[in-house]
């Protein structure tokens, strides 16, 4: 379990593919010889809104390299917006919120939950879709998180 406040990190699909940020700032699936985009993870933006049981598993996910910038769903695709210009101001802080469930498919990953649950579509790109019970489901919908720190990875949550 995730029970520390913020930390970086780098996530990695079930198929080892890693998560990153596109040049359009769609949160995509790399090609298998590129990195994964470093994220802050930071609690959760929708934190009152959220049940007191799931706090501690809600984080925000915002590029390490460019602090203003969270990860968010619009139109069911995850993408990069500014905190400061956001498509749907009243929905921003629930947007880019998501409840980290650890365990839910496989033992050592991770599902993140906004509305439903996120996973890749076959083209690479990250949505949000409602649960389905099938393996093809259930791996395109977990992932490992690596904590980054000074230039490497450790893999602290398998």
């Amino acid at each position: 379990m995730i029970d520390i406040l913020s930390f970086t990190g780098q996530l990695y699909s079930k198929s080892g593919r890693a998560v990153q940020i596109s040049s359009s700032d769609k949160v995509v699936l790399s090609s298998p010889e590129q990195d994964a985009t470093v994220f802050l993870f930071v609690r959760c933006r929708a934190w009152n809104t959220v049940t007191q049981s799931l706090r501690p598993l809600c984080y925000s996910l915002v590029d390490a390299q460019r602090s203003d910038r969270y990860v968010r769903h619009y139109g069911y695709y995850l993408r990069l917006d500014s905190e400061h210009d956001p498509t749907n101001p009243s929905y921003f802080d629930n947007d880019c919120s998501f409840v980290f469930h650890e365990d839910t498919f496989y033992t050592g990953y991770y599902a993140l939950e906004s509305v439903y649950y996120i996973k890749s579509d076959p083209d690479g790109r990250l949505l949000i879709t409602q649960r389905s019970d099938t393996a093809d489901y259930n791996d395109t919908a977990s992932f490992r998180i690596s904590e980054y720190m000074s230039g490497k990875c450790q893999y602290a949550f398998l």
